[in-house]
């Protein structure tokens, strides 16, 4: 396809600079001969200039239509593929999550998990703790069922969660992250993509994560959303997100660094909402900040993929080496950037 492009470009730029300088010739000589005006030559100038530009721009979308073709062939080669016939199982009557021993590898030889286990209860925040590259996430999408071919066992509702079909676990269990991707369209298509919604239960969504005045200062839920919603702030497009997911009023939540990146405020916004929902529903929370998930009723502590402590805050402060290092250090910065505020705040 390169070389063709390549070879494609040569032959048009050859041809429209080759056309270019045959007309503005030809215009310099008819002009010589009296035959047009100064006024015609200019225009014979200019437009032998801009004659050839479709040519060229054909070379471009000639390029643009092969990547399609490419892309489209793996799109159909995805599709082709045959389904994971071992997912036959439907959820069981219970929504908690028992892992023993779950092991987990990218690439052979190195590990993003090594022997995790842990209990999550149906209700109730449970969260997993730990630097960057701790495996968090690669757990939060074993959990989801995204990933697959895990060491070990993990039980969902007292049943292996490979087993059970895919559209059972996507409507028991609801994931929203800090790159969650919004849609280009209306707020209300967005917030309908689990189902259909009435306007009511989608502002009342929206009151709860405060984004319902902002949304009706502009056109409410017919605001056009750019894709990625890239028209919203940070937090705004958090919020959304998190609106969209408590639509879909599923058993089970995961919040996979949902309040990274975003302004105070709805950081705030955000774990206000989480920590309601714990109230009623199962929750596991993942986060790297331990002041969000202090009031969690079970923490897990990874370290580079290996369990590294699990409890209470107040015992993992006692208990566990990794994590009162990293509430130390957590709560240094913290403070340093707190004193950095007050102290611009008094100048």
């Amino acid at each position: 396809v390169l070389t063709m492009q390549l070879n494609s470009i040569i032959v048009m730029d050859i041809v429209a600079l080759g056309g270019a300088v045959v007309g503005i010739m030809t215009a310099l000589s008819a002009y010589q001969q009296g035959e047009v005006t100064l006024f015609g030559m200019l225009m014979i100038l200019f437009l032998a200039a801009d004659f050839f530009l479709p040519m060229r721009q054909l070379g471009s979308y000639f390029h643009i239509a092969m990547n399609g073709m490419a892309a489209s062939d793996k799109i159909f080669r995805l599709l082709d593929l045959e389904e994971d016939n071992r997912r036959k199982e439907s959820v069981g009557d219970t929504f908690e999550f028992t892992g023993k021993n779950i092991s987990y590898s990218y690439e052979k030889g190195k590990q993003a998990l090594q022997e995790v286990s842990f209990h999550i209860s149906q209700q109730g925040l449970t969260a997993f703790v730990g630097m960057s590259g701790s495996g968090k996430s690669t757990l939060a999408g074993i959990l989801s069922g995204r990933l697959s071919g895990y060491e070990g066992s993990l039980l969902f509702g007292g049943k292996e969660i490979s087993t059970i079909k895919e559209e059972e676990l996507m409507k028991h269990i609801t994931v929203v992250s800090m790159n969650s991707y919004l849609f280009g369209g209306t707020v209300r298509e967005n917030l309908c993509m689990s189902g259909e919604h009435s306007d009511e239960a989608c502002r009342k969504a929206l009151e709860k994560v405060r984004l319902l005045d902002y949304l009706d200062e502009q056109q409410g839920l017919d605001t056009m959303l750019n894709e990625g919603a890239s028209n919203l702030s940070g937090g705004q497009r958090q919020r959304l997100a998190m609106a969209r997911a408590l639509l879909a009023d599923s058993p089970v939540y995961i919040f996979d660094e949902a309040s990274s990146n975003v302004d105070v405020e709805s950081e705030e916004q955000i774990l206000k909402v989480i920590y309601e929902l714990a109230k009623t529903k199962t929750i596991l929370m993942i986060s790297h900040r331990l002041a969000e998930t202090a009031q969690a009723d079970r923490i897990y502590v990874l370290d580079q993929g290996m369990p590294a402590g699990a409890g209470t805050h107040e015992e993992l402060l006692n208990a566990s080496e990794v994590y009162s290092r990293m509430w130390n250090s957590q709560q240094q910065l913290e403070q340093y950037t707190k004193g950095g505020i007050d102290h611009e705040e008094e100048k």
